[in-house]
């Protein structure tokens, strides 16, 4: 009989696989099923036990009857796993590696037989438990005919395949984007199967239009003329680049999103928690109350959880709720006509304002060191057919439909971090002593130094946003109650309030080791099938044509191009170079800088990972005049720093670790790096990386043109070999 572990590491009972929650300890039983990857599943027999764990329910979905048990993983990654991980941020629509591993490794015969499977977050189940679908996921092109009486959710399937054209394009997998087979839908949301190299670079947009071609015959009435036309425009080579695909859907989207009624309740809860004596927690709108926001009114919510010294993380979360409370009803797309992109570069601007209020209240009571405050923030902001959302920190965001639960956020920690590099499974990273320590927060240092993670989706049809602190999040309770609490709403069963309420008992009693804060954002929505004019490829090109000089092709900064993903330290130290605002030049630039750090970042990234410090670390308020020591001073770095072996930083080494020690060279006019020599490098606690390790005693480049104060300070410390103090 087929069986399933209960997570709860106290518990661990076996329990029958129809059960829905654990027949000892009522713990709702978390049931993961995967996708096999690779040929290796061949073989065996369906209803075989894989490694005493991995059901084969049939050679295209495996049970995991030991949720609670962390996967295994080999040290080596071969470049064809590591593109899943480099596609992490896209974990919405692609698969991520669940485990990956030889469960043999006695022999050299034996190897190369690795177990893979694949992880899509929730899908869909039936009332006992068991996937509605043979191969985990319908396909788009059996489901597209039964939406046509829901035009916005096609328009919005191809929306989404069009933002995805990029990512996959840049690691050489987009022909899984025009392979029928491998794209599904779950709800709202387009998800591939598998991803599949691309056997040559020849692929173009023109395919994609074939492929959105053979949908027609199913394609909604009101739509469908439109669509056909976009097809073509694409055969004929009239829309060459993804940049200019997308513009085209922002006025199809807007238009047909003006077909649908809406409507909206928010609720707030916040709780100190059984083991905290104060909340550090904030949230808007008031905790406690039900607010069903007016067509007229800004109607968005956040929630904020403070870290820092002394009293200093609440103070830091309040002072984020006032100050986004105060600016986003001033956003420019509340007084005029703003597209999308525009929209979200507005949003990510008002949090860099929020950044540096608290960081200027830091800098005017000298906080410093882990005395500084920030606080993390997730915000919705709801705004015609779409909803808003950014977030820095570990708060989430999950979008919750009657078949699924959806994080839609990526935490801004070192382990999430690890995996977009591609040196870390997931799964493997938050295994860490400090996988959770925070990469940014908000009021750590100027905004100069912070990238906003902004994106946007389609609302088109009931759905729930959950925005929640940590306090709720960690120990995967969200995934695990949400289809007992949240889903209820959806089934019109529970209201906001008593749902909140079941939230946040679940992670006092649960978890119980934080505060914790939760906001629900109830979407209803209603086609209005009346008195409709059917959307024309006319229609689409009159609005781009008044609005062409706004409407630029550019990338939306976290969908198509995250920010997050240069390789930086927690809380980096000295002033980073790039905004969160990005114009074409600027994203070139990234492209390049990620490039140079990329090798460095990996070494550095793993010895954060192991190094057990509590999280986060602040960094102190940068200098505002930095200056550079004399010739033979000295000095212990406070922060990391790039290194590089040349003046130009063309040939990066690994990021110099905090608390190793260098001597300032002599340096030669017009060099754009520091010369120093390396006297020693910080030891690392389990990891040593042999590769900076050699270059003790040699020379190199700090690769900054200057040398802020913040960042080092006087060794006064014994002799070092090589290095001598003083002039």
């Amino acid at each position: 009989m087929a069986t399933i572990q209960c997570s709860n590491p106290e518990c661990q009972t076996i329990n029958p696989l129809e059960n829905l929650v654990c027949e000892q300890c009522e713990t709702p039983l978390l049931k993961r099923y995967l996708r096999p990857l690779g040929d290796w599943v061949k073989s065996l027999e369906v209803g075989q036990l894989v490694d005493e764990r991995y059901l084969l329910l049939s050679h295209q979905a495996v049970f995991d009857s030991k949720p609670g048990v962390p996967p295994d993983f080999s040290e080596d990654i071969p470049e064809n796993i590591r593109k899943y991980l480099r596609l992490f941020h896209y974990r919405l629509h692609l698969p991520q590696i669940y485990t990956y591993y030889n469960p043999s490794q006695e022999s050299e015969e034996e190897q190369g037989s690795e177990i893979a499977l694949l992880e899509y977050g929730t899908i869909p189940l039936n009332d006992s438990g068991d996937p509605s679908h043979p191969e985990l996921l319908p396909l788009l092109t059996e489901v597209w005919p039964q939406t046509q009486d829901n035009p916005l959710r096609q328009l919005n399937w191809l929306w989404q395949m069009a933002k995805l054209w990029q990512p996959l394009e840049g690691q050489q997998m987009v022909s899984s984007l025009l392979d029928t087979s491998l794209v599904r839908v779950n709800a709202g949301v387009v998800q591939l199967l598998d991803l599949h190299q691309d056997e040559h670079n020849f692929h173009n947009l023109k395919e994609l239009g074939k492929l959105w071609l053979s949908l027609i015959e199913g394609t909604s009435p009101l739509i469908v003329d439109y669509v056909q036309s976009l097809c073509e425009y694409l055969q004929r080579g009239k829309i060459p680049h993804p940049e200019y695909l997308l513009n085209y859907f922002e006025p199809a989207l807007a238009l047909c999103g003006q077909w649908y009624d809406k409507k909206y309740q928010i609720f707030t809860l916040t709780d100190a928690g059984p083991t905290r004596s104060h909340n550090e927690d904030a949230c808007y709108p008031q905790a406690g109350e039900l607010v069903e926001p007016t067509a007229q009114d800004p109607n968005f919510t956040i929630v904020c959880d403070g870290v820092g010294g002394q009293d200093g993380g609440e103070i830091a979360s309040g002072l984020a709720i006032d100050t986004l409370v105060a600016e986003i009803p001033q956003l420019p797309m509340f007084r005029e006509s703003r597209d999308s992109q525009q929209g979200l570069q507005d949003l990510a601007e008002v949090i860099n304002l929020t950044n540096d209020r608290i960081s200027e209240r830091n800098d005017a009571e000298q906080r410093q060191d882990r005395q500084r405050m920030g606080t993390t923030v997730v915000l919705s902001l709801v705004h015609d057919h779409e909803v808003y959302l950014a977030n820095v920190g570990d708060s989430r965001i999950y979008r919750i439909t009657p078949d699924g639960c959806h994080q839609v956020t990526i935490d801004d920690d070192l382990a999430s971090r690890e995996v977009r590099l591609g040196y870390l499974f997931y799964r493997d990273a938050i295994k860490y002593p400090n996988a959770g320590a925070l990469v940014q927060a908000l009021g750590m240092s100027n905004a100069n130094s912070l990238h906003p993670n902004v994106t946007r989706v389609v609302t088109d049809a009931d759905c729930v946003f959950l925005l929640c602190s940590d306090g709720l999040s960690d120990y995967d309770r969200v995934d695990q109650y949400w289809h007992l609490t949240i889903a209820e709403i959806l089934a019109q069963e529970q209201d906001l309030p008593t749902v909140g309420k079941e939230l946040i008992n679940v992670a006092n009693h649960k978890n119980g080791h934080d505060n914790v804060t939760i906001s629900l954002l109830y979407c209803q929505v209603k086609f209005n099938a009346a008195d409709l004019t059917p959307l024309s490829m006319g229609d689409i090109e009159t609005l781009l044509e008044t609005t062409k000089e706004e409407t630029q092709p550019t990338l939306e900064p976290s969908d198509d191009l995250p920010s997050d993903l240069q390789p930086t330290a927690p809380f980096p130290d000295h002033e980073a170079t790039q905004g969160v605002k990005k114009n074409n030049i600027a994203l070139i630039v990234g492209i390049v800088g990620i490039l140079l750090l990329v090798v460095g970042a990996g070494f550095y990234g793993m010895w954060q990972l192991l190094e057990p410090t509590p999280t986060p670390v602040p960094s102190p308020p940068s200098s505002s005049n930095p200056s550079l020591p004399k010739p033979g001073t000295v000095i212990q770095l406070t922060g990391s720093l790039s290194l590089s072996e040349t003046a130009e930083g063309t040939e990066p080494y690994p990021d110099l670790p905090a608390e190793s020690i260098v001597q300032i060279l002599p340096q030669d006019n017009g060099e754009k790096g520091i010369k120093v020599k390396i006297c020693q490098i910080a030891s690392e606690t389990r990891l040593e990386a042999s590769s900076l390790k050699e270059l003790e005693g040699k020379n190199a480049w700090l690769t900054t043109p200057t040398l802020s104060s913040s960042v080092y300070q006087t060794y006064e410390g014994e002799t070092l070999d090589g290095c001598t103090m003083g002039d």
